[in-house]
């Protein structure tokens, strides 16, 4: 076989396929959300130990439920979870359509269409609970329970940028880094992500992830949670009523939905 030592534009009419792997939402927690937690933080001993339930080796896990917030508090913090991992769902169904689009009758791409935009979710919060790491704190590698999990910042340690900086050969202090399948060549399977203050991030509750220790002085607060998001409408699968009215419209036949 001839060897190339240079490639030009030879191929024409490219388009990039996402066939695999899973979705993560970054967004902005509201401002009177953080202020919300931090007072929390503030007064984190009046919550409860979640410690024994969780992975993490660190200075404090505490449980986060309308004991530990009041009840405009409490709304306010389930509302954004539930809005954050509403996005992530959403989003994860339109990246799986776009892939099963491709190989879909019309009359399949029709009616999914109809109704893509048309979803009614429903959020239930399982879990939440806060963490506050000081210097050699980490999470080992770990996953969740329900569906969707994430993790917001609210405090970063004294002197991390600097810490962050000074890291020249494989930088990582005290950032969170999601694993998914093997490392092989033409593919990406992990991605360490750099915590921001007012900052949360949204990512199915099975992705595999850990959190690196830092040196830094001072502490990090960071809050984490475990939800569940139902489609009370259809999404892009077809239910078997569809598939009913899609042979009858095709045959004329009627379908005795009791067989």
């Amino acid at each position: 076989m001839q060897q190339v030592t240079e490639t030009q534009a030879g191929v024409q009419n490219v388009e990039i396929l996402r066939p695999f792997g899973p979705c993560i939402i970054k967004a902005t927690i509201p401002e009177q959300v953080q202020q919300d937690l931090i007072g929390l933080f503030e007064r984190n001993y009046q919550a409860g130990d979640h410690s024994p339930n969780l992975a993490g080796n660190m200075l404090r896990e505490f449980t986060i439920d309308d004991k530990t917030l009041d009840a405009e508090q409490a709304q306010r913090f389930v509302q954004m979870l539930a809005d954050g991992s509403a996005e992530l769902y959403k989003y994860s169904k339109i990246v799986q359509w776009e892939n099963l689009k491709r190989t879909a009758t019309q009359r399949h791409k029709e009616i999914v269409d109809g109704r893509i935009n048309q979803m009614n979710l429903n959020c239930i919060v399982h879990q939440s609970w806060g963490n506050i790491s000081v210097a050699g704190d980490f999470n080992p590698m770990h996953s969740h329970t329900g569906m969707i999990s994430g993790v917001g910042y609210l405090r970063m340690p004294d002197n991390i940028e600097a810490e962050w900086e000074a890291e020249d050969h494989d930088p990582s202090a005290g950032l969170i880094n999601f694993m998914n399948s093997n490392s092989a060549n033409l593919m990406s399977h992990n991605l360490r992500i750099k915590p921001e203050v007012g900052v949360i991030y949204f990512f199915p509750a099975w992705l595999q992830h850990e959190v690196y220790p830092f040196r830094s002085g001072g502490e990090r607060w960071s809050f984490s949670f475990n939800t569940t998001i139902e489609n009370l409408n259809s999404d892009v699968e077809l239910t078997n009523q569809d598939k009913i009215d899609m042979y009858e419209a095709r045959t004329g036949q009627t379908v005795n939905a009791q067989n």
